[in-house]
């Protein structure tokens, strides 16, 4: 009786080890995609951060031709070469301080 129960626990250790295994190759799998999306769309992270003028024309390239590397490091480079405008908040702010003419 007693190496029925021994092997009976062998066994669930053995399930509960693969169960184990798999979560954990999943959870590794994940992250793997989540960092690959992050550095695919850098360009896009970047012109958001940078208030750039044609943010949405590099997220539209970015998702279409973020693929390839030359487009993506050319993303890049207009991402931080590019146009800023001031953010709305700031635009807002200063209309608020300096109200027009009458």
């Amino acid at each position: 009786m007693s190496a029925l129960i021994a092997i009976s626990i062998a066994v669930f250790a053995l399930i509960a080890l693969g169960v184990a295994a798999l979560f954990l190759h999943m959870v590794v799998w994940l992250l793997a995609a989540i960092l690959g999306l992050f550095i695919y769309f850098i360009p896009s992270i970047i012109a958001a951060a940078r208030h750039h003028e044609h943010f949405l024309w590099v997220l539209i390239l970015n998702i279409v031709l973020g693929w390839s590397g030359i487009a993506w490091i050319a993303l890049i480079v207009w991402a931080i070469l590019g146009e800023r405008r001031d953010p709305p908040l700031r635009r807002l702010s200063a209309d608020a301080f300096n109200p027009p003419a009458r």
